[in-house]
């Protein structure tokens, strides 16, 4: 049987302790399809690149690729615009602690088989407290979570045929893409929400976070605060794409928020309101900074 060539992307900051189970999990999927692994070493500043090269893959190819500086989206943009193989028929994005469940490939590829109008496909989750609710969620509204999901072949040529990039800084990069493919990267053309679909194969498991562990107490306040981050910039990023089209994406986050910033509101949100008024407090941070750095480069130029 000839399978068909499929690649993956790994994100990874600092997964030193949680990439070689990620990697065990692809191995047993490499019956599937025929398997390039890229692991996208990002801005890491533990021994995640050491544990990496000292893999030895059983049944796929790996491929490390270091990247300096810490982003997601532009880890995304490296892989997408650099590092892709062209004849892959899908690209499979996930997280360095994520684990693929036996299926997941197999499914994305069924999926893109019988659906030909979908270029992205969701997995869903099966471990967590609110699994079944996150389930439902991805399959009613048609979303792909960046825990593991993928993107057909010519949707990535797309990306890379148009020069679409996401901005730096980015977070919920598969909020952004989900849209993106929707639009078929016309966000001033009609959606259409049959361009991503999701599998019932596979779907992805992460460990769970204890509440008597300082670390992972760490992790979850860190998450929150992405997330509310995430909602002030897809508020000040979305309408921009509806209005003036893929044209106006910004190249970096803070290239927003200088121009939309002073829009920004902090609502009554439940117990997220703490992390909203956070969020607003670091993006203005963020772009006073910009702005410093800007002028005592400019002083540095002309002294």
């Amino acid at each position: 049987m000839i399978l068909s060539p499929v690649s993956v992307a790994i994100f990874a900051y600092n997964e030193e302790a949680a990439i070689t189970a990620s990697l065990d999990a692809l191995a047993a999927l490499a019956g599937e399809a025929e398997l390039q692994v890229h692991v996208l070493i990002n801005g890491c500043t533990d021994g995640t690149e050491r544990v990496v090269r000292s893999y030895v893959p059983q049944g796929f190819t790996l491929h490390p690729v270091v990247i300096a500086r810490g982003d997601k989206a532009n880890a995304w943009n490296t892989y997408v615009h650099e590092v892709a193989p062209a004849d892959a028929a899908a690209h499979v994005f996930t997280d360095g602690d994520m684990l693929a469940a036996p299926g997941s490939i197999a499914g994305f590829l069924e999926r893109f088989a019988a659906e030909p109008e979908a270029n992205g496909c969701a997995a869903l989750p099966i471990s967590g407290r609110s699994r079944d609710a996150f389930r439902a969620k991805l399959v009613r509204n048609r979303e792909m979570a960046g825990n593991l999901y993928a993107l057909r072949g010519e949707a990535v040529a797309a990306f890379r045929q148009r020069g679409l990039r996401l901005p730096f800084g980015m977070f919920g990069e598969d909020g952004l893409v989900t849209t993106l493919i929707k639009h078929d990267l016309d966000t001033r053309g009609p959606r259409n929400d049959r361009r991503v679909t999701a599998t019932e194969r596979g779907g992805f498991a992460y460990p769970p976070l204890s509440p008597w562990s300082l670390r992972d107490w760490r992790i979850y306040r860190n998450r929150r605060m992405r997330y509310a981050v995430r909602r002030q910039q897809a508020n000040m990023l979305y309408p921009l794409l509806f209005e003036r089209g893929v044209e106006a994406m910004p190249e970096h986050v803070v290239d927003l928020y200088r121009e939309h910033h002073a829009a920004m509101e902090v609502r009554w949100n439940g117990l997220d309101t703490w992390f909203d008024r956070l969020a607003r407090k670091r993006i203005l941070r963020d772009v006073a900074r910009a702005d410093a750095a800007k002028q005592e480069e400019r002083a540095h130029l002309y002294s």
